[in-house]
């Protein structure tokens, strides 16, 4: 139909989609839609039903179990997101929510929901709004990538606003039909509509996806975001002025409540109130926003922004006291829920440019739930006092507000302050200048985007790399001109940057200038242009890619087929419609032509990229022949693309790269790229002794990377039945992040119980040598020269250097509970200082020590101090002394290759058929199949 093409045709345009994604993008617009629609059915008609029945008095208990409430359901609600998939929580979520409406809708019906089972719709509807929004951006952000998303959710936003207006507009309606319980039906048969959208969008766009791509696609899990907002003096300012401004809502909400009912008291007529002001405030809102918030923003700058909101709300509050009306009350209303998602909103965003966009993601659901929460029971906790306490008018709630607006100018002004620091920190890396000095002046947001424009234009490098970086997350318009500017500077790194930020503005289309860019050297910016032509060029981009990807320029071809790739990444359709397999295999073809070396490297790497990239499983017998090339660079490629497919076959030929010190860094990169899943991947190939012990005790170090209590847990489970360099790699791991990120919890009693062990397992070695020096003394004198004699003393000898790595595990371990600078002097002083150094450090020890701890561990560190494995050493630490068998038996079943092999070779040699039972136990139980090997060998010949 050419009128539906012509829409569609638009929409595309307009909204800047493409147009294999515009059916999810729509229904994930209409979801979210209906969301926000119900929502405003459900909240004025319940807030109508509680006040007509128990009055605004019963509002500030509401708000202090609404965030009771809140903040348990978001702990609980955390730990189901990591034990449960999300389209079963989102599944059970909305039809557990369908069902609820119709519940209480009935409850209502039949005079069933009154007294105090009122507050259970009440606290209800807060707890769905949260839970609700939260899913669906959760969603959202699985089904798109980083670049996707950035053009698509301000479309998909678009859904959220227009239910705003909808919503509250049609329950105003709805209200002249029928009666206000029964808005709860038409509320549930709305949001069954969710149902099959969401399904949809899971079965068709996220279940494809891997546990590797749906971490890089949700957000990072690591620090604590208390302690990131604690760590920041400008998160902290921005967490306790959000706060504020959610306390001072709810008690202008609780004014508007309170006059609300006591002037209309048909529960019909409330209902139809409430809808109608809160779509009008969505409308207020977006008309401020689209038209008023860049030009007050622009011209009183970030600081004097943020007085408008406190600046209109005190201004409201003091007319109320003055003239005590609904309109007054409204008016209130208006500025808080307009100023607040425009103006303020804007300003506040503005506020955390200077934050890293990681900490940003951490720390957002906790500012968005925790601390709104927090600020929710405050306010309640606060009207709980005065207006049921001492029994005060609402109209002298004002007198509250204006005391607490000015707590929070206070806080805006230090806010400004901080912001200017930190700002003018970020812009001058070389700024070591102290922060008074540097807060004499306020900086507009004109003079700040003057300053962005001035370092864009006169910095240097580094400075416009780190502002590049910064505005890619922004996304201004008003920087377009500067940018632009930058594409002839000389650095390669600014040019691709500079073309990275075009590629999401649109003030002009650029095509002519950055198509002339594909002939430039450095690959990283051709292969940005040809992304940035493929998404804006008008003309037919097919034929435009299919003539540089036939170029015989060698490096333009090369850019195309990698900048193809990555903006085809994950889109079967285009991929086809751009032929790449076929552009893929025609480069194969002609890799295999070329007879100049250094070309065919260039190629190579670029198909191993586009391979990577594009995720073409047909070509994935490449990658993994040249991961074993022999060419480093191309070998280096080849890990790299391997981790762009996120294919969990890569995993293992990667890890088997770790050891190679020119393939070390790359690999652990690569492996890290895989997100958090990789660390339970990595646990596994050990465990399962499925790769080399060098390649494993490295792959710790990508674990400890994600310095999360996840990687936590991992690596103390990797301190119990394995081998002793993997052992020791994951107690300094656990050492490390212990003392660099003290937010991530070590129990005490696992350091303790872990060193008690190893006391243990220290005086048992003491007890099987010692037996072993016995027999050896007693079989010596029969024939010194015998093979059997030499296995023992190969034994001995072993045993004796497993005596020094157990101390050397005790004291790492101790490094976990104490500061390591305390302790590690202490083992060194113990294994090699003088003899009044080490009484002097046994000292020390018995000093720092628990009791428990002191009792095993100090006997084990004096034991050191005498020079043999002597009788009186064996009493001092009371060992008890085995017999032959119990010393062979107490060795096989430890985690120790090499100490295995010795016993069996000594078994071997000593031909007494009394062991076999012992080797039949390593056959049925050991994991390690060289081991089980030479125990059968054995067994053949006795």
């Amino acid at each position: 139909m050419p009128i539906v093409d012509t829409i569609k045709s638009y929409i595309l345009k307009i909204f800047d989609l493409k147009e294999e994604e515009l059916t999810k993008t729509l229904l994930l617009q209409l979801n979210i839609f209906i969301i926000i629609t119900t929502l405003l059915i459900i909240k004025p008609t319940v807030n109508s039903l509680f006040l007509s029945e128990l009055t605004s008095d019963a509002l500030p208990l509401g708000y202090v179990l609404t965030a009771i409430l809140a903040i348990i359901g978001y702990h609980f609600y955390d730990k189901a997101l990591e034990k449960y998939a999300l389209n079963i929580i989102i599944d059970r979520t909305i039809i557990g929510s369908v069902l609820s409406l119709i519940l209480f809708a009935a409850a209502f019906n039949f005079n069933l929901a009154n007294g105090f089972l009122l507050y259970i719709p009440y606290v209800w509807v807060a707890i769905f709004g949260l839970l609700t929004a939260s899913q669906f951006w959760i969603l959202a952000n699985l089904v798109y990538n980083v670049r996707e998303a950035k053009r698509v959710f301000g479309f998909i936003g678009a859904g959220a606003i227009a239910g705003g207006i909808f919503g509250g507009y049609l329950t105003s309606l709805l209200t002249n039909f029928l009666e206000t319980e029964d808005l709860l039906f038409v509320a549930a048969l709305l949001l069954a509509g969710c149902i099959p959208i969401t399904r949809y969008i899971w079965k068709h766009e996220v279940i494809k996806l891997n546990p590797y791509q749906v971490s890089l696609r949700t957000n990072p899990k690591g620090e604590s975001p208390i302690k990131l907002i604690k760590q920041s003096k400008l998160l902290s300012f921005i967490a306790v002025v959000i706060g504020i401004s959610v306390l001072i809502a709810k008690l202008v909400d609780y004014q508007y409540s309170d006059y609300a009912s006591k002037l209309i008291s048909d529960q019909e007529e409330l209902t139809s109130f409430f809808g109608f002001w809160f779509s009008t405030l969505s409308v207020i809102s977006l008309l401020i926003q689209l038209f008023l918030t860049k030009r007050i923003v622009g011209t009183f700058g970030v600081g004097k922004s943020l007085l408008w909101l406190p600046s209109g709300i005190l201004i409201g509050s003091v007319l109320l006291l003055i003239i005590p009306q609904l309109w007054v009350v409204v008016f209130i209303k208006i500025v808080d829920g307009s100023l607040k998602q425009s103006v303020n909103k804007a300003a506040t965003e503005l506020l955390s440019i200077p934050i890293p966009i990681e900490i940003k993601k951490k720390t957002k659901t906790f500012t968005d739930v925790v601390i709104d929460s927090i600020a929710t029971g405050l306010a309640g906790l606060i009207l709980i006092f005065f207006i049921n306490g001492l029994d005060i008018s609402a109209t002298y709630i004002s007198l509250i507000i204006i005391v607490l607006i000015s707590i929070w100018l206070y806080f805006i002004y230090h806010l400004r302050l901080e912001y200017i620091v930190a700002f003018k920190g970020f812009l001058d890396e070389k700024s070591q200048v102290k922060k008074e000095k540097n807060v004499k002046e306020e900086i507009k947001v004109t003079s700040i985007v003057d300053t962005v424009k001035r370092v864009l234009n006169t910095g240097n490098e580094n400075q416009i790399v780190h502002m590049l970086q910064k505005t890619l997350e922004v996304k201004d318009e008003r920087f377009f001109l500067p940018i632009k500017n930058l594409l002839n500077h000389q650095s390669s790194k600014v040019k691709f940057l500079a073309i990275e930020n075009l590629y999401f503005l649109r003030t002009e289309n650029l095509c002519d200038t950055i198509g002339k860019m594909v002939y430039e050297d450095n690959q990283e910016v051709t292969t940005s242009a040809f992304r940035y032509l493929l998404k804006h060029n008008k003309n037919n981009t097919v034929d435009l890619f299919k003539k540089y990807l036939d170029s015989s320029d060698r490096t333009i071809k090369n850019a195309a087929l990698i900048g193809l790739s990555q903006e085809l990444r994950n889109n079967i359709i285009l991929q086809n419609k751009f032929s790449l397999e076929q552009h893929i295999e025609n480069a194969l073809i002609e890799y295999n032509k070329t007879s100049d070396e250094n070309e065919k490297k260039h190629s190579m790497e670029a198909i191993l990229q586009a391979i990577g990239h594009a995720r073409l499983e047909r070509y994935y017998n490449v990658l993994k022949a040249e991961l074993n090339s022999k060419n480093l660079e191309i070998l280096n490629k080849a890990i790299y693309s391997a981790s762009k497919t996120l294919d969990s076959q890569f995993i293992k030929p990667i890890v088997s790269h770790l050891s190679g010190k020119e393939t070390r860094k790359q690999s652990i990169e690569a492996l890290y790229f895989y997100g958090e899943p990789i660390i339970d991947a990595i646990y596994d190939l050990i465990k399962n002794e499925t790769i080399d012990q060098e390649d494993a005790t490295i792959a710790l170090a990508v674990i400890e990377k994600f310095a999360s209590q996840k990687a936590v847990s991992k690596l103390i489970k990797l301190t119990e039945k394995t081998e002793h360099n993997i052992k020791i790699e994951a107690i300094e791991a656990l050492k490390r992040l212990k003392w660099k990120h003290p937010d991530l919890i070590i129990k005490d009693r696992f350091i303790v119980d872990k060193i008690l062990d190893e006391c243990h397992l220290y005086q048992n070695t003491l007890s099987v040598i010692h037996t072993q020096i016995v027999i050896q003394y007693k079989k010596k004198s029969l024939n010194s020269e015998t093979q059997e004699n030499q296995a023992r003393k190969a034994l001995i000898n072993l045993l004796e250097q497993r005596l020094d790595r157990q101390l050397q595990r005790i004291f790492q371990f101790l490094g976990i509970k104490y500061p390591p600078q305390d302790v590690d002097p202490i083992f060194n002083i113990i294994l090699n200082g003088k003899e009044e150094q080490r009484l002097h450090a046994i000292e020390f020890l018995d000093n720092i020590l628990d009791k428990q701890l002191k009792k095993e561990l100090i006997p084990v560190a004096e034991s050191v101090l005498y020079e043999t494995n002597t009788e009186e050493k064996i009493k001092k630490l009371n060992v008890k002394i085995m017999s032959e068998t119990e010393c062979y038996n107490e060795l096989l079943k430890r985690k120790d290759s090499k100490l295995k092999l010795a016993v069996l070779y000594l078994i071997e040699q000593s031909k007494n058929p009394q062991f076999n039972p012992l080797l039949e136990m390593v056959i049925q139980s050991d994991s390690n199949e060289k081991i089980i090997q030479r125990a059968k060998e054995i067994m053949a010949i006795s």
